[in-house]
């Protein structure tokens, strides 16, 4: 266990005293008034030195001499005699916090100008665990949500999130949903407009898009046309790099927001099972 006189290495870093004379004030806290032999003995500190430390704590207002026939000492109290310390050690903490954030900012803005740059991303493989991350994701939201999918992006993520959709909206978070569904047509759009905005837009790519808060986003590749919940050939990404989010927000919409996207080609996908059983989506464009 650990007691007031162990500490002193501490104690002598932040108050500037020295070795004997930080042994000698943590043992006359812990023991009360005592006299030079007896404190001698409990701190380690030779009875020729310790005279001689007292009189040094007595002069910086640590120690005090208890008047009577055989000399003792006591410390004073810690909380008034070490209170100058105690701000001292504060306001260079707060010192040093600014240094750190000072450099911090320095190297972010040097950092913009390197090439090339690291960017932080997790693999997320298997459906359950996307749409579970997901779900975390969009718990943990402060402000708003986007959502790109298609038909089919739009099913699974009603199947996983309905209940957490509907929290959302009771803590006034800002959710829109786009998606080839018309919320006008389709019951299931209806449905979901009756907790977050759905807009559609001309987007069919078996893509599940996931923004929270403009900045942390999954993007997921998902087999199409398959409504199950469960499927290990889908796979995602999930980042909080915002260059990397500001390249797949261009990628996947065109304008600032997922309800401008606007297909400008012909899209067509040939989903095609390879020897293994697994799919292989074939993108093909044209004019």
């Amino acid at each position: 266990m650990e007691t007031p006189l162990s500490s002193w290495p501490k104690f002598a870093e932040y108050t500037g005293l020295s070795e004997y004379e930080s042994k000698v004030y943590l043992a006359l806290v812990e023991l009360g008034i005592t006299g030079a032999r007896k404190l001698s003995m409990a701190c380690d500190v030779p009875r020729t030195k310790v005279y001689n430390t007292l009189k040094k704590l007595i002069d910086v207002g640590l120690v005090v001499e208890v008047p009577g026939k055989t000399k003792s000492f006591i410390a004073v109290a810690p909380d008034a005699s070490l209170k100058s310390n105690l701000l001292v050690v504060r306001k260079r903490a707060e010192e040093f916090e600014s240094i750190v954030k000072s450099l911090a900012e320095t190297y972010r803005k040097k950092q913009v100008l390197v090439e090339p740059q690291k960017a932080d991303v997790w693999v997320i493989q298997g459906r359950e665990k996307i749409l579970k991350r997901m779900m975390e994701l969009l718990s943990d939201s402060k402000k708003d949500v986007e959502i790109l999918t298609d038909e089919n992006g739009v099913t699974l993520f009603f199947k996983a999130g309905n209940k957490v959709l509907d929290k959302l909206k009771e803590r006034g978070i800002k959710t829109t949903l786009s998606s080839p569904l018309d919320p006008n047509e389709q019951p299931l759009a209806r449905e979901l407009s009756y907790v977050c905005k759905v807009k559609k837009t001309d987007f069919e790519l078996p893509i599940l898009y996931l923004c929270v808060d403009h900045g942390r986003f999954i993007l997921a590749k998902m087999i199409p046309n398959n409504p199950e919940m469960e499927s290990d050939y889908d796979i995602g990404i999930f980042s909080e790099d915002a260059s990397l989010l500001s390249i797949v927000s261009f990628l996947l919409k065109r304008g600032p927001s997922p309800s401008g996207y606007i297909s400008n080609r012909k899209e067509k996908i040939n989903d095609e099972k390879d020897s293994k059983g697994s799919y292989v989506s074939i993108l093909q464009r044209g004019e």
